[in-house]
């Protein structure tokens, strides 16, 4: 099976990226959950099987010839001793419009068919969930044999200014909904708030 992890890198100017425990809030996993800098790096080696094909995709802004953060990730998929591809895709610093529409292609350029696919969303711009689902809706309409597995969010929390915990959620089911409402927009559906309560809140009585 060909496996696909995706996950930005932040700039080393940004912060410091620390190691976390984050124990999975909505997900259950295999394995026990360990700390790592990366939230895709225990996704990867939870669902990763022997014979498996990895392929990592980091996707980070350039303002320095070298990337500590990179170097890190580097060395976490390494450790975990397992065969992988890392491919480095790195994007001018900048959040014009077509930089954007540039990162969309080359992740697109990325992405092959009969593949599973696993995302975070834990780093990066505030414009990067909104590409990177572009990127994964490519994936799973016009690419053959695709899966959208996960995609994940790692969650700081913090009390008075000091972090009393961390949680990794998987928020694929926010993903979903675009594929719902294009499939309720081909049906024609005549009630659409009755169609909202019922996606959004199916335990609810009719």
């Amino acid at each position: 099976m060909k496996r696909f992890y995706i996950t930005a890198v932040p700039l080393d100017s940004n912060f410091a990226i620390q190691r976390q425990l984050a124990l999975p809030a909505n997900y259950k996993t295999r394995t026990p959950p360990r700390p790592a800098y990366f939230p895709i790096l225990p996704i990867l080696e939870d669902t990763a099987r022997p014979g498996d094909e990895l392929r990592v995709v980091a996707v980070r802004q350039t303002n320095a010839p070298h990337s500590e953060n990179l170097e890190i990730l580097r060395r976490e998929l390494e450790q975990t001793e397992l065969p992988f591809t890392l491919t480095d895709l790195t994007v001018p610093e900048t959040q014009q419009k077509n930089a954007l529409l540039d990162l969309f292609e080359a992740l697109c350029g990325c992405m092959e068919p009969n593949a599973c696919y696993y995302a975070c969303v834990t780093f990066g711009t505030k414009t990067w969930p909104l590409v990177l689902s572009s990127a994964l809706r490519y994936a799973e309409k016009l690419l053959e044999g695709v899966e959208i597995k996960g995609v994940y969010y790692r969650e700081i929390t913090r009390q008075e200014g000091r972090q009393t915990g961390a949680a990794q959620y998987d928020v694929s089911a926010l993903f979903t909904l675009d594929s719902i409402i294009d499939l309720a927009a081909e049906a024609g559906v005549a009630d659409r708030r009755a169609f909202l309560r019922l996606l959004l809140h199916p335990d609810e009585e009719a």
